[in-house]
């Protein structure tokens, strides 16, 4: 009996490690597909430092809730935001979204983001963090970020 105990214990906790590292993915797949897509559009845009591009995945009136600091709304504000400092490059950049979900012209993801950025062509220095995404199809059918939250983890050793 205690054997059959742990063993399911076992398989329980198998089950949640798995359900912790395994994508969840719900709704049309094209709509997945194209969310994704702008994901990577905005990863792409910050490592190649193309700052229009970047803030153009966002909804016109898109916020960003950055770890630290208030609420930036709005383009100027965004581009702001995410401008790099004289001498920064951001050599590797990705998100992977632990859940997405899309529920009309609406989708949330969250999970987790990480990269490295060189200041000044010194060291490589890593990142990473949490994040949680308001996705909106807007009226041209694109999909772009309503709200956009994220905050730092520490470094991983």
């Amino acid at each position: 009996m205690r054997h059959l105990l742990i063993g399911s214990l076992l398989l329980i906790a198998s089950d949640v490690l798995v359900a912790q590292t395994t994508p969840v993915h719900e709704g049309p797949a094209e709509d997945i597909t194209a969310i994704l897509d702008q994901s990577r559009a905005l990863s792409e845009a910050y490592m190649a430092g193309d700052i229009e591009a970047l803030v153009a995945v966002y909804a016109e009136d898109g916020i960003a809730a950055p770890g630290g600091r208030d609420f930036v709304r709005g383009y100027d504000a965004l581009y702001d935001l995410w401008e790099l400092p004289e001498g920064r490059v951001v050599t590797y950049h990705h998100a992977t979204p632990e859940e997405l979900k899309v529920h009309g012209d609406f989708a949330y993801d969250w999970g987790y983001y990480g990269g490295t950025v060189v200041q000044d062509g010194g060291e490589p220095v890593s990142f990473r963090g949490k994040y949680l995404v308001v996705w909106q199809r807007d009226a041209d059918g694109v999909w772009r970020i309503a709200h956009d939250m994220w905050n730092s983890l520490p470094a991983e050793d």
